[in-house]
């Protein structure tokens, strides 16, 4: 499983020269606000065009985050809809 950086909070900007790659960060970011409760259980997290124009990424960056976080537990992800927080099993921590 991928290891998510530590130490970057909800309003965090991502770092392009930081060692971790920018996927890694905007998962963080993201973790972090549905921790926060910013994105509370059960709705939507930001979109891929969402996220490309609030964080300045690629389409790719924003897509594979997401991605992460649904392979994560953190989401579930509906074609056409969007993908919305979820409740965490046990083992996914």
């Amino acid at each position: 499983m991928v290891e998510i950086p530590k130490g970057y909070g909800p309003d965090d900007e991502l770092d392009p020269e930081a060692a971790d790659p920018l996927y890694l960060q905007l998962a963080a970011v993201l973790i972090a606000r549905i921790d926060d409760g910013v994105y509370p259980l059960g709705r939507a997290v930001p979109g891929v065009d969402r996220l490309m124009q609030e964080f300045g990424i690629a389409r790719g960056t924003a897509r594979k985050t997401l991605v992460l976080l649904a392979e994560m537990g953190y989401v579930r992800t509906v074609v056409g809809k969007g993908s919305f927080v979820i409740e965490r099993d046990s083992d996914n921590d």
